[in-house]
């Protein structure tokens, strides 16, 4: 097991050197600033990072209504990774997070 991990960081340390090295991986907007390449969002029910190969996930955005029902422009975003979408408690954690945010009432 510890030459598989030293293995799997060896091979980790070199993608990464290569990637911060390599002047095709560096994207910079019209200012110069250096923007990234991949934002990760994290779960709102678990706070853990969504991956990119993470298929299962979804983001749920809910939009914000004024007194006559209309919207405002506003939305509440909430994501959810597939972890808890296989356990089936994703159900029970949007409305445990919509009535946190004050949208729901039991």
């Amino acid at each position: 097991k510890q030459w598989y991990q030293r293995r799997v960081r060896g091979v980790l340390n070199y993608y990464t050197n290569y990637y911060y090295k390599s002047n095709l991986s560096i994207m910079q907007n019209d200012k110069g600033e250096i923007v990234d390449l991949y934002i990760p969002r994290k779960c709102s029910i678990t706070n853990r990072i969504i991956a990119a190969k993470d298929h299962a996930s979804v983001q749920i955005n809910i939009g914000e209504l004024d007194e006559n029902g209309t919207l405002t422009g506003k939305n509440f975003t909430f994501a959810s990774c597939g972890f808890v979408r296989e356990m089936g408690e994703a159900d029970d954690s949007f409305n445990k997070l919509c009535s946190d945010a004050k949208i729901l009432q039991f």
